[in-house]
C-alpha cells in the first residue's frame, strides 16, 4: 500500500508538533492511519520540496511572518493540486504577531482578530462552543457535535478573481447564540455573532484548503473540547481524508469509531509484529471477513438464536412462577374461616350426642393474649423460623402464618410476607 505524505510545518514557531505530548492523541492517529509524516523546517522555498507532499498542515505561525516567496510557493503548490490545512488561533494574525491572511486571502478568506463564544450551548466555558450547524460536504459526514475552544472566526471574502476556479464554502457555523470579542483600537469589544463562519473549505484549481481557527481540536488534555472530545476526531480524520482523496494509491483512509480497547491492544499487535501500518491490520481483519463471510455469520446467528431462547426461557419461568403463586393464593382464599364461637358451638353438639367431655386446646385470640402471653408468644413463634427467611418458599412461608393466624392480603409476593413476619415477631 502507497502511504499518503503529509508534511507538518516546523519552520514557522507553530505549536503543532509530533513530539509535543499535548497532542499525543493526534500524532497517535496520524501514525496509526495510512499517512508518511515528514517535517518541513527549512521553509516553503522550492516548490518541488513542497510537491513530495500530498498535504501540508500549517498551524499559525508565532511572532514570524512568511516570506513573498514562501507565499508564492504554497500558492502555487495548491494551484497545481497540493492541499493546505491552516490552523489559526485565538486573536487571528494580529495577536499571533503574523502575516498568515496575505496567503490565505488568495483562497479567498482570512482569520478573524476575534474570540468566538455561545451564551447557551457551550462546554463548561462559553468559550467553548458546542456546534451543531454543518453544511452538508464529505467533511462533514457523520458529524453530530463538534467543539472548537478559543477560536477565532474566519472570514470569506466578497470577491474573487476566478470564481469558475476558485470555491470557497464554509462548512460549520456558530450557533444563533453565538458572540464574540472582537480586538479593535488595541480593545476588546463585545458583538453578538449569530451564525459565524468557523470553518471553510477551498477548491483552488487542482488543490484544495480547508481552514479553522484553533489548535485546541486536537489537544490531548482537554477531553471535554480535545481530539477526543464529541466528533471532533471524525472531523479531522474526514479534513485530512477529502484533502487526500485524489491521490492514487491501493487504498484510502477511513474513519472508523473503533473501540478504545480494541484500538490499542490491535495497534500494540501492529507495533509487536512490525506490521507497516495499523491499516494493514485492518486490511487482514478485513480480508478474513470477507473470505469467511458465511460461516462467521453462521456462528453469529447462533449465538444470537442461543441468547433469544435462554431469554424466552427465563420469561417463561418467570411467568409460571407468578400463575403458580396466584393459584395458590385461588386456593386458600376458597378455605373457609372459622371463628372460635363456631368450634365451641359444633363441640357442645357432638358432646350432647355422645355424653362426652372433650378438652378445648384453641389457640387465644388476639384480645384473649394476657400480657403474660404476649411475652412469650413472639419467642415461640420465632424458634420455629430459620434465621434467614429468605430460604423458605413462599409456600412454606404461607402455610407457617396460616398455623399461626397471621393475616396475609391475597396479593402479598414473598418480600411482603417476610415483612409481615418480622413485623408480628416485632423484630423488624
Amino acid at each position: 500500500m502507497k502511504n499518503i505524505a503529509v508534511g507538518l510545518d516546523y519552520s514557522h514557531g507553530g505549536m503543532l508538533t509530533l513530539e509535543a505530548s499535548s497532542y499525543s492523541d493526534f500524532t497517535q492517529f496520524l501514525f496509526s492511519s495510512a499517512y508518511k509524516l515528514g517535517k518541513i523546517e527549512a521553509g516553503f522555498y522550492a516548490l518541488e520540496k513542497a510537491r513530495i507532499y500530498d498535504a501540508i498542515i500549517i498551524s499559525i505561525p508565532k511572532n514570524i511572518n512568511l516570506t513573498p516567496k514562501e507565499i508564492d510557493v504554497l500558492e502555487e503548490y495548491v494551484r497545481i493540486g497540493g492541499s493546505l490545512l491552516i490552523i489559526g488561533s485565538r486573536g487571528g494574525e494580529y495577536l499571533n504577531r503574523t502575516n498568515i491572511n496575505e496567503l490565505v486571502r488568495k483562497f479567498g478568506f482570512e482569520f478573524a482578530t476575534d474570540e468566538v463564544n455561545d451564551s447557551v450551548n457551550y462546554v463548561n466555558l462559553q468559550k467553548r462552543p458546542l456546534l451543531t450547524n454543518f453544511n452538508q460536504h464529505y467533511i462533514t459526514e457523520n458529524i453530530k457535535k463538534i467543539v472548537l475552544s478559543s477560536a477565532c472566526s474566519l472570514a470569506t471574502l466578497g470577491f474573487v478573481e476566478d470564481e469558475k476556479n476558485i470555491q470557497v464554502e464554509v462548512l460549520v457555523r456558530g450557533g444563533l447564540n453565538c458572540w464574540r470579542n472582537r480586538f479593535e483600537e488595541q480593545k476588546w469589544i463585545e458583538d453578538d455573532s449569530p451564525k459565524i463562519p468557523l470553518l471553510v473549505s477551498v477548491n483552488y484549481y487542482k488543490g484544495k484548503v480547508v481552514a479553522f481557527g484553533t489548535l485546541s481540536i486536537f489537544s490531548s488534555l482537554g477531553r471535554e473540547y480535545g481530539f477526543s472530545a464529541f466528533d471532533n476526531d471524525i472531523l479531522i480524520a474526514n479534513i485530512l481524508r477529502w484533502l487526500t482523496l485524489d491521490v492514487n494509491s491501493e487504498g484510502q483512509v477511513v474513519t472508523i469509531d473503533l473501540q478504545k480497547d480494541l484500538f490499542y491492544w490491535a495497534n500494540s499487535i501492529a507495533k509487536e509484529e512490525r506490521w507497516e501500518s495499523f491499516s494493514d491490520l485492518v486490511n487482514v481483519s478485513l480480508k478474513h471477513f470477507k473470505d469467511n463471510y458465511n460461516s462467521i455469520m453462521k456462528e453469529l446467528k447462533e449465538i444470537q438464536q442461543e441468547r433469544y431462547q435462554k431469554k424466552q426461557e427465563y420469561k417463561e419461568a418467570v411467568k409460571e412462577e407468578k400463575e403458580e403463586e396466584k393459584e395458590e393464593e385461588k386456593v386458600i382464599d376458597l378455605i373457609p374461616k372459622r371463628k372460635k364461637e363456631d368450634l365451641e358451638d359444633i363441640i357442645s353438639l357432638i358432646e350432647n350426642a355422645s355424653g362426652e367431655k372433650f378438652e378445648r386446646s384453641f389457640a387465644p385470640g388476639e384480645e384473649e393474649l394476657t400480657e403474660e402471653t404476649k411475652k412469650i408468644a413472639p419467642k415461640v413463634l420465632s424458634e420455629e423460623l430459620p434465621d434467614d427467611l429468605n430460604t423458605l418458599t413462599v409456600k412454606e412461608l404461607k402455610s407457617y402464618c396460616k398455623k399461626h393466624e397471621i393475616n396475609l392480603p391475597s396479593t402479598a409476593r414473598k418480600a411482603d410476607i417476610i415483612n409481615i413476619i418480622l413485623y408480628v415477631l416485632d423484630e423488624d
